[in-house]
Formats: C-alpha cells, sequence, structure tokens
C-alpha cells in the first residue's frame, strides 16, 4: 500500500482521537492575507504593529497532513504570539493535487534537494515575502508538524542560508525516506542510521553550511510517527551541526546532552528537556519529549487539529529559543571588535576584503562557509575575492578574550542582466506523444498523464523552441506555460531538456517519448492551481539551451494508476496569447 494511502489510513484514528474544527479565528488582531508562488497558495500573518520602517523576523510554519494554513495557525496560536512578540509568520500550503492527503512529499526524492520540488517553492515563497516585507534576513525560521515538520528538516538542509533555526514536531530525519514504503517503515521504525543522513544533510548544504539551532518535540505515545524519529532528528544534526561548526566529526557537539530537565505543565503532561551545547558553550539543540502525548503539536490549541493543549507550548518555546540563539545577541564587552572593508555586498568585479580590529588581535577566517576555529587560516594581508564568496572570521586578544563569529556575503556579477530574451514555441512542433503508437500523438495541445485504466505515464508533453538567436549569456531562465484542461490528480510533474531534437528531426513522432534527453529530470514541481505556471529552469541546465539551433523540452507526470485518466492539458504554440513562452535573462 502507498505511503499517502496509509497515511490517511493514520489520520482517520487520529480524528477519532482528536477534535477537528474549523477555525473561526486566530485569536490575532492582526492581518491575515493570501497569496501564491510556484502552482502553490499561501497565508501571511502580518501582526498589528507592523511598521513597513523596522524590521522583524519570519516564522515559516508547515502543516501536517490534511490541513491547511488556517487549520495550523489556529493549532499552534502562532498568530497571537506573533502580535505579542512581533514578527511575521508564512503558512505554505500544500495542495491535493500534489499529495491527497495534502502531506509535503518529504519521502519523495524529487522534494528533498536545493533548487526542485517542495523545497524550491517553500523558500521562494520566502524570498517573495522578504522582496515586499521588511524582514531580518538573518532571523527566518521553520517549523512543521509531522509531514509538515519532516519537510522543515530538509529546508534547513537545502536551504541554512535562508533559514536561521529548525523547529520538528513528530517529524523525521533528513531523507529519512527515499520511497513510499521506505517512508511508512521510517515512520514506525526510524530512518537509516542518523550518522549517514548528518552527512547526508550536510553534503546538501553545500557550500551553504551553517550551523543552524534545531528543537525538537515528541510524544512517548505518538504511534503515527514513533518516538524514535525525535531521537534521530538529533542525532542527524548532531552530525550535520559538527561538521559545519568545523568541517570535520571532532564532537564539537554530540547527541549526548549536556543538561537534562524533569518537568511538568501545571494541571497537563510531564516532559523531559534536554540541551546540547557546542563547544562554543551555547545550546545549539533541545529536545522535549512529552509524556502520553499522541501525534499532535505540543500546547495547541484544542480548536485546531492534532494538538494537545496538555502538552508544553511548542510554539511558545520555539520562540525562546530561536530568540536566545539570535545572531544579533550582543558579544563579550571585553572581546575585540573585527570589521570588514568593504562590507559584503554584491559587485561587478572582484574586491580585496581588509578585516580590521580596534585593537591588537589574531585574527582568524574562513571562505568556504564553514565556523572558523583557531585552527583556521590567520589573517594577515587583504584577501582576494573574486566569486560568490561566504566570509567568516573572529578576533582574539592577547587576553583570550574572543568576539563572536562575523559573516559577510559577497556576490560577484560580471555583468549585468538585460531585459528578459522571450521565444515562443514553435506550433507545428510542439505537442504531445503517447507511450505506444496506439496512444496518438498531435500537437493540438501539451498534453501530460495518464489515459487511466490503471496506465500511468501514457502521454508526454513536447516544447520546441528556436534558441538560435541567443548571442549573450543566460543567467537564468523559466517556461511559461497555460493551462487549457484538467482532470483527475496528477502528484507532480518533471521535465527533460534535449540541446537539438528529441528524435530524427524537429516534428512529433513515436520517438519523441523514449529518446535520450541530454539532461533528465532537472526540476520537479506541483501542477498549477491557477491558469498558468512559470517552471523555472536551474542553472545547472542553462547549458543544454542551444544558441546554434533548436532546443525542445518534454515535460513528464507522476500519475497514481486507476480507472480514471489524470491528465494535464497546455495550449500549444499555435494559441495565440497562450503559446508556450521561454523567457530568458
Amino acid at each position: 500500500m502507498r505511503l499517502k494511502m496509509s497515511w490517511v489510513i493514520g489520520v482517520i484514528l487520529l480524528l477519532v482521537c482528536y477534535s477537528v474544527l474549523s477555525p473561526s479565528s486566530t485569536l490575532a488582531a492582526g492581518q491575515f492575507t493570501s497569496g501564491s508562488y510556484g502552482g502553490k497558495t499561501y497565508k501571511l500573518y502580518i501582526p498589528e504593529q507592523y511598521d513597513q520602517n523596522q524590521s522583524y523576523p519570519l516564522y515559516v510554519m508547515l502543516h501536517g497532513c490534511t490541513q491547511d494554513a488556517n487549520q495550523f495557525a489556529t493549532s499552534t496560536q502562532m498568530n497571537a504570539l506573533a502580535d505579542e512578540k512581533g514578527f511575521l509568520v508564512l503558512y505554505p500550503e500544500q495542495n491535493s493535487s500534489a499529495n491527497s492527503s495534502k502531506c509535503w512529499n518529504w519521502f519523495e526524492p524529487s522534494h528533498q534537494s536545493r533548487g526542485s520540488g517542495e523545497p524550491g517553492v517553500i523558500a521562494g515563497m520566502v524570498q517573495e515575502i522578504q522582496t515586499n516585507y521588511t524582514i531580518q534576513q538573518n532571523q527566518v525560521y521553520v517549523a512543521g508538524l509531522s509531514a509538515g515538520a519532516a519537510m522543515s528538516v530538509i529546508m534547513g538542509a537545502t536551504y541554512p542560508d535562508i533559514f536561521s533555526g529548525v523547529g520538528v514536531g513528530a517529524g523525521l530525519e533528513y531523507k529519512a525516506a527515499t520511497t513510499s514504503s521506505s517512508a511508512f517503515s521510517a515512520m514506525s521504525s526510524g530512518g537509516p542510521d542518523p550518522t549517514l543522513q548528518g552527512r547526508a544533510a550536510y553534503s546538501a548544504m553545500g557550500s551553504h553550511a551553517e550551523l543552524l539551532p534545531v528543537i525538537v518535540f515528541h510524544g512517548t505515545s505518538d504511534y503515527t510517527v514513533r518516538p524514535v524519529n525525535g531521537d534521530q532528528v538529533i542525532s542527524q544534526w548532531a552530525v550535520t551541526n559538527d561538521l559545519s561548526a568545523t568541517g570535520t566529526e571532532d564532537e564539537w557537539i554530540d547527541d549526548v546532552p549536556e543538561n537534562t530537565e524533569n518537568l511538568q505543565v501545571p494541571g497537563g503532561r510531564s516532559y523531559t528537556l534536554s540541551d546540547y551545547h557546542g563547544q562554543d558553550g551555547k545550546v545549539w539543540m533541545k529536545k522535549v519529549i512529552v509524556e502520553s502525548m499522541g501525534h499532535a503539536w505540543s500546547g495547541g490549541s484544542s480548536q485546531g487539529s492534532y494538538t494537545d493543549p496538555q502538552g508544553p507550548n511548542a510554539s511558545r518555546m520555539m520562540w525562546e529559543f530561536f530568540n536566545a540563539n539570535e545572531p544579533t545577541d550582543p558579544s563579550d564587552p571585553n572581546a575585540p571588535v573585527t570589521t570588514a572593508s568593504p562590507s559584503g555586498g554584491t559587485y561587478q568585479d572582484s574586491v580585496s576584503v581588509e578585516l580590521s580590529s580596534n585593537e591588537l588581535v589574531t585574527t582568524y577566517y574562513t571562505i568556504d562557509g564553514t565556523i572558523p576555529t583557531q585552527s583556521s587560516q590567520v589573517y594577515s594581508s587583504p584577501i582576494k575575492i573574486t566569486k560568490d564568496t561566504t566570509l567568516k572570521f573572529f578576533s582574539v586578544d592577547s587576553n583570550g578574550n574572543a568576539e563572536k563569529v562575523k559573516t559577510e556575503n559577497y556576490l560577484i556579477e560580471t555583468s549585468i542582466p538585460n531585459d528578459p530574451t522571450t521565444i515562443v514555441s514553435i506550433g507545428n512542433e510542439d505537442g504531445f506523444v503517447g507511450q505506444y503508437t496506439a496512444d496518438g500523438k498531435g500537437t493540438s495541445s501539451v498534453k501530460v498523464g495518464d489515459k487511466g485504466m490503471y496506465n500511468t505515464d501514457t502521454y508526454r508533453g513536447l516544447l520546441s523552441f528556436d534558441t538560435s538567436g541567443i548571442a549573450e549569456t543566460i543567467q537564468s531562465a523559466k517556461i511559461r506555460l497555460y493551462v487549457k484542461s484538467k482532470q483527475g490528480n496528477i502528484a507532480n510533474l518533471q521535465l527533460d531538456v534535449k540541446k537539438g531534437t528529441f528524435g530524427s528531426n524537429s516534428s512529433i513522432e513515436q520517438a519523441d517519448y523514449g529518446s535520450a534527453p541530454t539532461q533528465s529530470t532537472i526540476t520537479s514541481f506541483a501542477p498549477p492551481s491557477g491558469d498558468y505556471i512559470d517552471i523555472e529552469l536551474p542553472t545547472s541546465s542553462l547549458s543544454s539551451i542551444n544558441s546554434n539551433g533548436l532546443t525542445q523540452f518534454r515535460l513528464k507526470a507522476t500519475t497514481t494508476a486507476g480507472f480514471n485518466a489524470n491528465v494535464i492539458e497546455f495550449y500549444g504554440g499555435e494559441s495565440v496569447g497562450y503559446e508556450p513562452t521561454l523567457i530568458l535573462n
């Protein structure tokens, strides 16, 4: 049985145990607005005291299966806390077309990496909010429940340059599963070795690797996502943070708590609170194990879904934990103060960065994104920066006083992008082709999906663009498609690219269905929820755009076998005003 069906069964059982009411109020006085990005909707809560002349933290809250933004806001009471403490709250929403139970697809490889799938969409939403509102860039936190918690772990691993902390309520370690069947196994018995997954998460961070505060909540009576998973999340992040701090596994931080307390909610549940310290003395991880709590958001409102009001208040504890780890905390007044000149920013050419201090010091630094230590390179002369670089540094004076690590990000742009170049598809060369000859082919629309009768991946769509006129370097690209019709359910779509033509020529032919692409599955994304969709092409695929002729793209769909058809049709190049469009910068 696929995970989606298994999770639905678990949800039904849980609904018997929990009161699920339609949220009538988030008990907050600010503004709850709606938006969409990348084919998914979201809600944004703006606190009542918001002033565009000031900057605010942002909390990104990822709901669990069957939930939506309104329910999760009511469940967690995060909006009321936002009014009290002063921050914005973003609630991305999963749609039923991407997952029939509205679960985030944390267990699918196409949604576990930077720049693709659901992580790419969620990160894009955050960046859109950062563009439209005054957000403190180093105080963006992500938290979730169940499938949302598993996705929050993925977001921390894939976008540590965006997120400053991770909250995990009844979640799982990074890549706890990579198939539906292994996901159900992980939920019941735990995922792979956390040490290996910690290394995998650090690898996913790449050059953006950062130490991240992580707080975990789990109930001892959680029979949907068993408590072993909470332990594994801590063990995984201990390895990931250890590597992020020093670049090696040297137990800078580990999964053995330095402090454990047994506490009690007045009139509610008892719980164990464990703190995990780094060698800098800071608490980088916390684990809260709630006695007799099931699969729920601890301390949430009974007006929401999947909450346990008798548990400790997870929302407030997350805020307190992240607030205590703010990078803007004041340094030791006796510590030296070191500055970089010029400071981080966007430059059109290479820069020489000088590090200077207010007293005689030894300054240590790194330029690969890792946390510097007193074993790192010692500053002695200006640092030449010729490419995008994250510079981290700190100084120690003769009395041993050390300042906190500082970070400057340098973005080197060798050219200024021109206005976008727009290329429409070739009407008699785009269309679709069936898996078998009997399934047909055509140019009347770009069709993907299945024909029903328990088939999958029957139709693949073809897009053909004349890209021979491109003379400049492509900085970014996207494809815009307009929806013609939809039928049934499609989990997600994938895109192949061919530098040239898939078959023997540019026209639609049977060989186009299975012909080898130049790059396979360059991106995976949810089906559109509106009239059109913009498909962002990853940077790694831009080299496959053919400046000497045609470039073709092939759309594929992931569907579930059933009697009824699951199909999306997009307009083809013959539909004026609705043509598939390649937009290049």
